[in-house]
């Protein structure tokens, strides 16, 4: 586990020159590729990055459930042989459960692993949309595409590039939402731990606009892109 490497970040890829000795079709054929080439990595980079956060959340939910089971049936353990274990084990296991559900919910590991699966899923219908859409109308065209033509051919790489970008915006907008909840929520927990109130500042508050107002207004995660 320790010798596996992290999914390295999205960069943005470089537009090699293009060759005016070319024809049209092949200058076209090019830049649809490199648009093809960028959307498959950022697919790839989400299959490499749901991995840690599924196996994280089904341990901890796996250890969340079991530690319920256990500490459900302690008490009926001990009504039965009161030598074999203390009943207040039971709430121990319980806390422990609940504990590992507060872990995933603070570090979000579910919901990661929920969004890289969604993200991933509509890349790649994107994708196959684009690829299809971009068959019918290169195969409408001629050998020697005209400006109509090329412009047709230019709105589909233009629109792939566009909707990858979107939907990689809206993943980077959520993760920013459900870290800071994370953290308000863990303030939340720390406080009623020690008995005080949450007060308006402290360790763990993000400052962010509540509703509809957060997504509009939110500082995106800091993170490249592959487009």
């Amino acid at each position: 586990m320790l010798g596996r490497r992290r999914a390295a970040d999205m960069t943005v890829s470089e537009l090699t020159e293009l060759d005016r000795s070319r024809t049209r079709a092949d200058l076209l054929w090019e830049l649809f590729r490199h648009a093809e080439s960028e959307v498959t990595t950022a697919i790839g980079w989400y299959l490499a990055r749901r991995r840690g956060p599924s196996r994280w959340s089904r341990s901890l939910r796996a250890l969340a459930a079991l530690l319920g089971i256990v500490g459900t049936i302690t008490p009926l353990v001990h009504a039965a042989d009161p030598t074999a274990v203390p009943a207040e084990w039971g709430f121990v296991f319980l806390a422990g459960g609940a504990g590992c559900v507060l872990f995933d919910r603070i570090f979000g590991f579910s919901a990661s692993w929920t969004r890289y699966i969604r993200t991933e899923l509509a890349l790649q219908q994107v994708l196959k949309r684009a690829q299809s859409e971009w068959t019918q109308t290169f195969l409408k065209s001629t050998e020697s595409p005209s400006d109509k033509e090329t412009a047709a051919l230019l709105g589909v790489i233009e629109r792939l590039r566009a909707d990858a970008q979107r939907l990689m915006e809206e993943e980077s907008a959520a993760w920013v939402g459900y870290l800071a909840d994370g953290m308000e929520e863990l303030t939340r927990s720390t406080a009623h731990a020690s008995g005080q109130r949450p007060g308006p500042t402290g360790l763990f508050r993000l400052d962010r606009l509540p509703g509809r107002e957060r997504t509009a207004d939110q500082t995106q995660r800091p993170r490249d892109t592959a487009l």
